[in-house]
């Protein structure tokens, strides 16, 4: 049975996680859900006042 083709590639991903680093973001987290990816902004730690720093950007693949 042949396979189909991807719908996102191992190319695509790195590719969004390039730019993430390029606009400033050192930590980018992958998720995949539902059939779909999301390249995000990783949340960090928590912040000196107890909350945590909202996520900025996320791109959908």
């Amino acid at each position: 049975m042949p396979r189909t083709p991807a719908q996102v590639t191992q190319a695509d991903i790195a590719r969004a996680i390039r730019a993430m680093r390029a606009a400033g973001y050192t930590d980018v987290r992958v998720v995949f859900k539902d059939g779909s990816v999301i390249v995000e902004a990783a949340l960090e730690e928590e912040a000196s006042a107890g909350q945590r720093k909202k996520q900025e950007r996320i791109i959908p693949l």
